[in-house]
């Protein structure tokens, strides 16, 4: 497979092609979506600045009866083209997966917006007051292999545990797993009942709720760790399935120069305390991807959840494509450089071509 096919092969498998003149082919809609992300420009922006596409409708229309169950079964694919290769280079060793919730800002006016649904009320930025939200699964091993496996746009008042076993279900069948990490937004006896359903490792932060856990530490010296038992209810369809599940309280360990409290719910059985907040750790990484993302994000003005979601899938394309070269590359493939070559790469396949180009190589060659 050749560069020019690993980054169209996603909008390929969603983008519908018509048989008309003069088409938008799926290869000018790849080359003006990944301009989009790699300079964090409104998609109608990109499409007047490449020449490829002439406006963003154009793009959106091609994705008309296109359901998200699609969009996402297309990454999906993807995804088991990067697990493939990944095992190879990693002689089948298991992988640490994390899960973690990311925002996008929506600034229009809500009355006039369709999927309101997929819109969930608060300021997550300055004169926003609705945000949509994408729950999303990743690699989080170790420096290099933090790839993004798997995410999709939930609706307010979803059940995390439905999409959190969804998802599990999915990379344990192509991923050898070692453990499945989640922080405290991801605490409900749901999440537990069903992870158990799949046996799959697991380590989640818990939240501190109620004095359950109070008279435990007030026994315990600081650094000591503790496992209990402990008993819960999954109310779920009128019936209430009774859970049961370890939790693993660590008193006042030190982290960073600061002394905290942990609380894990988990099924791992490790050495010491300081093993559990050393896995749980490796969570974080997840966070540094939309940190990632958050610099290669295609925007738009469109209020349609599919096309919202299509979207936010493609940076994650392209930001598993970035860490796909870097595994060869090292670490000085930087970001900033991913976006110098990226469009070097499409310039040269003409898969881009600004409209102002020949005028301004003109001008330029009078001034240098």
């Amino acid at each position: 497979m050749n560069k020019k096919q690993i980054i169209n092969q996603f909008t390929r498998a969603v983008i519908t092609e018509e048989e008309r003149k003069n088409k938008v082919t799926t290869q000018q809609i790849t080359s003006t979506l990944i301009t989009t992300a790699l300079n964090l420009a409104f998609v109608n922006e990109s499409c007047k600045s490449t020449g490829q596409v002439s406006k963003s409708q154009v793009i959106y229309r091609k994705l008309n009866g296109k359901s998200k169950e699609e969009i996402k079964e297309c990454f999906r694919l993807n995804t088991i083209r990067f697990i493939k290769f990944l095992k190879i280079l990693s002689r089948n060793r298991k992988f640490i997966i994390s899960f973690d919730t990311t925002k996008e800002a929506f600034y229009g006016d809500f009355s006039k917006a369709e999927d309101k649904v997929y819109l969930h009320p608060g300021e997550e930025a300055k004169e926003s007051k609705y945000y949509y939200e994408y729950l999303t699964s990743a690699i989080t091993s170790n420096n290099t292999e933090k790839y993004i496996l798997d995410g999709i746009i939930v609706p307010r008042g979803y059940y995390v545990e439905d999409y959190v076993y969804e998802m599990t279900k999915f990379i344990i069948e192509h991923l050898p797993t070692e453990v499945a990490l989640f922080d405290r937004g991801f605490g409900t006896w749901g999440v537990i009942y069903r992870l158990k359903k799949l046996k799959v490792y697991f380590l989640i932060f818990w939240k501190k709720q109620g004095d359950w856990y109070q008279s435990d530490f007030d026994d315990m010296e600081d650094g000591e760790v503790k496992r209990i038992h402990k008993k819960g209810v999954y109310k779920r369809y009128k019936t209430n399935n009774k859970v049961v599940c370890n939790f693993v309280l660590i008193k006042q360990l030190e982290y960073e120069n600061k002394k905290y409290d942990w609380i894990f719910a988990t099924n791992l059985n490790l050495k010491c305390a300081e093993d559990y907040v050393k896995r749980y750790k490796k969570r974080w990484a997840i966070e540094t991807i939309y940190r990632v993302t958050d610099k290669i994000r295609t925007y738009t003005t469109s209020t349609k959840s599919v096309i919202r979601y299509f979207l936010f899938m493609f940076t994650c394309l392209v930001y598993n494509i970035w860490r796909f070269f870097q595994m060869f590359l090292g670490y000085t493939f930087t970001l900033s450089n991913f976006k110098v070559n990226m469009i070097i790469l499409m310039a040269k396949c003409r898969m881009v071509y600004p409209i102002h180009y020949d005028d301004f190589e003109i001008i330029a060659s009078k001034l240098l």
